[in-house]
Formats: C-alpha cells, structure tokens, sequence
C-alpha cells in the first residue's frame, strides 16, 4: 500500500465516522421524510468532502516535494492534527461540568428540515478535517493523476460509503426506522465517550502515518 493511499483511507475513515455528520444524519432521517432528507444531507456531505480532494488532486497535486522545506511541513501539520485529536479524546474522557442536553444544542436545527435544508446541512456538518489532511498529502505525492484520482475514490468509499451504510439500513422496513430511532438515542446519550474513543483512535493513526511518512523520505 503507498503512503498516499494510506494516508487517505485513514482520512476517508477520519471523515466517515466523524460524529456529528453521524448525529446530523439519524437526526434529518427522523422527520415525515427520511429517504429524501437523508439522501440530500448525504449529497452535501458529499460534495464538500470529495469535491475539496477532487480540486486538490488535479490542482496542488505533486506540486511540492516530500523532502523539502514545505513538505515536511505538511507532515508536520498532519502529526499536528493527530496530536489535538488525541487530546481532544483525552478531555473528552472527563465527565462533563453539566448535564448535555439530549441532542446537542448546534444540532437542534436540524430535526424537521426538508430536503433542500437538508443539504445545506450536509454541507455543513460535512468534516474537513479529512480533506484537508488528505489535500497536504496530495500536494507532497510523487504520483500521476491517475493514482491521485485512485486515492480519492479510496477515501470517498469510506468518508461516505460509511454513512450511506446507515442510511441503506435504516430506511430498509418500518421496523429499521424504529431501530433507527432507538440507535439515535444511544448515540446521543453516548456521544461523549464516542467521539472520544474516535478521536484517540484515529489521532494516533494519524500521526504514526505522518511518522512513518517523515522517517521514509
């Protein structure tokens, strides 16, 4: 496996399990309209994630060095980030100074949205952090568009073949839904310690494969 796709499937894990894209989709599938809603916040998603990578790969792709001043900066950058996300899933191991509410309040606004609010949801809540891990590694990637292109759809099958799974099963049958809404209320509930061991996870992977990336030059 080369770095770069490496480095992208754990950015397409990164994205794909982000917990409030997670919590924003069950949340836009509760309403009267959970295969349009949730079909459209998906799209958004989508769009900005893949569409970030995509701009990146035929832009700023092989544009800079692995051995030189910038890109050893960017591996920098992405033991940087892997470093805050471990300390991000270290705080969030405190029990919290007050009670949480039962759906966070940033994502209150997004229980009844029709299709076109849905989007736009998406979009919003769609992570960044992936694709711009992702986009450092494309610009310090010794490697043809073609591969570059192979890497993005790598990434894209996990940040969103990953909610699209929970989208698939939850609008299968009624009796799907009602697991679907049973699920929604778990993971509020345990969002905490979720997004927590996420965080610890995927931080270290992080930054072992920026690490691994630095020592190999």
């Amino acid at each position: 496996m080369s770095d770069l796709v490496r480095t992208l499937v754990l950015c397409g894990l990164l994205s794909g399990t982000q917990p409030f894209t997670i919590m924003g989709l069950l949340l836009v599938m509760s309403g009267a309209r959970p295969k349009a809603t949730g079909a459209a916040y998906l799209t958004g998603a989508f769009l900005v994630e893949s569409g970030i990578l995509l701009f990146s790969s035929i832009v700023i792709g092989n544009t800079v060095s692995g051995d030189s001043s910038p890109g050893r900066l960017f591996f920098g950058l992405r033991t940087l980030v892997g470093l805050l996300l471990v300390v991000a899933g270290l705080r969030l191991r405190r029990p919290p100074k007050k009670p949480a509410p039962a759906v966070p309040k940033s994502l209150e606004r997004l229980q009844g949205l029709g299709p076109g609010k849905a989007f736009i949801g998406g979009a919003a809540l769609a992570d960044y952090q992936g694709p711009f891990i992702g986009s450092l590694a494309l610009a310090a990637a010794p490697v043809q568009l073609g591969g570059r292109l192979a890497a993005l759809g790598l990434y894209t099958l996990f940040a969103t073949g990953i909610p699209l799974t929970v989208y698939i099963i939850t609008i299968r049958s009624q009796k799907a839904r009602e697991r679907m809404n049973n699920s929604t209320d778990w993971v509020m509930s345990h969002r905490r310690q979720l997004a927590s061991w996420l965080a610890l996870v995927l931080g270290l992977f992080l930054m072992s494969d920026a690490l691994f990336g630095l020592l190999t030059l």
